[in-house]
């Protein structure tokens, strides 16, 4: 079975994050309305499924060596793999500071905003990738048969 994970996969940190951002951002401006951790779980979820895309798309990549792509496209997925790494690191330790912060300053809402700060700088990364990830796929047709 040859079935490419990948294209599975890469939605869901996406979504994961882009989430957590929008309703940490409703936390900070309306903190009644919605849970304080929300964001914060939502970025740990983003951190595991980032994982599972950054693994599947390994595995694509490693498909891809053996065909002879133009230098352009081997820029393109070389760049869209490092960024891949970025995010799928930056998301985990991300996560794993800030849930140590939250648990060690419980009553500190600064964290909050700080929190806020590097989710929009993920978030921004990420759609970058996923920018990235579309070009190579519209317009170079790589991964499609």
């Amino acid at each position: 079975m040859n079935l490419p994970l990948h294209p599975f996969f890469v939605h869901l940190p996406i979504g994961f994050l882009v989430g957590a951002l929008i309703l940490h951002t409703v936390h900070l401006l309306k903190p009644n309305w919605i849970c304080r951790v929300i964001g914060l779980w939502l970025t740990g979820l983003s951190g595991v499924s980032s994982l599972l895309a950054s693994i599947t798309g390994q595995w694509e990549f490693t498909k891809t060596e053996s065909k002879d792509y133009s230098q352009e496209i081997v820029q393109i997925l070389e760049k869209h793999q490092l960024m891949g790494n970025i995010v799928t690191w930056g998301t985990i330790i991300f996560f794993v500071i800030w849930l140590n912060m939250y648990f060690k300053k419980m009553d500190d809402h600064r964290i909050d905003k700080v929190a806020f700060l590097i989710l929009f700088i993920l978030v921004g990364l990420v759609l970058f990738t996923a920018y990235l990830g579309g070009t190579l796929v519209w317009k170079f047709g790589v991964g499609i048969k």
